[in-house]
């Protein structure tokens, strides 16, 4: 029941999700950082506490997956997060040399709203979901132990210490937006 309900919801507010949007051309990593930290705040605030994303590590991640926003996915197809679409029938982009197909989204919230949704369902994260569940219930957050469960999205044996690495560095580049981790986590009443 609890499920469809939030799916009932989420289908509910996908256009206020969908329509919300970002340049990045003035100062683009700033923008770039806002963008989408702005674009996961906005689309967490559309689902239960339990299950929204770290902020600072969504951000992170697409900084990592998209090279600040100029890569060639990012720039031609909004996907900042390297998610593929396994139906050649759907939008997509093709990789310039494999078969690799990315996802194509018509604004760039879209990405993120699909990242955040492929964590919260993809069977690959349930160690991430788990860990954020105890984090949330005890509310002792271990940004990198939460982290290190994210060993799955890529193939990158030194994925998980580059995340670290980013977050940290948004978190010391960035406190008027990352103050502390509690509000980056995002998890209820912190934003």
């Amino acid at each position: 029941m609890f499920k469809e309900l939030c799916a009932t919801l989420l289908l509910m507010c996908t256009p206020f999700i969908t329509h919300f949007d970002f340049n990045y051309d003035k100062d683009p990593q700033r923008e770039f950082v806002e963008g989408i930290a702005g674009c996961t705040v906005n689309y967490n605030s559309f689902i239960p506490p339990p299950q929204r994303v770290v902020v600072v590590v969504s951000v992170a991640q697409a900084i990592l997956e998209s090279d600040w926003g100029t890569s060639r996915f990012a720039k031609e197809a909004n996907n900042f997060y390297g998610i593929v679409q396994p139906d050649p029938t759907e939008p997509h982009l093709k990789a310039l040399n494999s078969d690799v197909r990315v996802k194509l989204y018509q604004r760039k919230c879209e990405s993120v709203a699909d990242y955040i949704e492929l964590l919260n369902v993809s069977h690959h994260f349930e160690k991430y979901r788990n860990e954020r569940r105890k984090q949330f219930v005890t509310q002792e957050i271990k940004l990198g132990k939460l982290i290190d469960t994210l060993d799955v999205y890529a193939i990158d044996p030194e994925y998980t210490k580059k995340v670290k690495e980013v977050t940290m560095m948004l978190m010391t580049n960035y406190p008027d937006l990352f103050k502390t981790p509690e509000i980056a986590l995002n998890f209820g009443k912190n934003l």
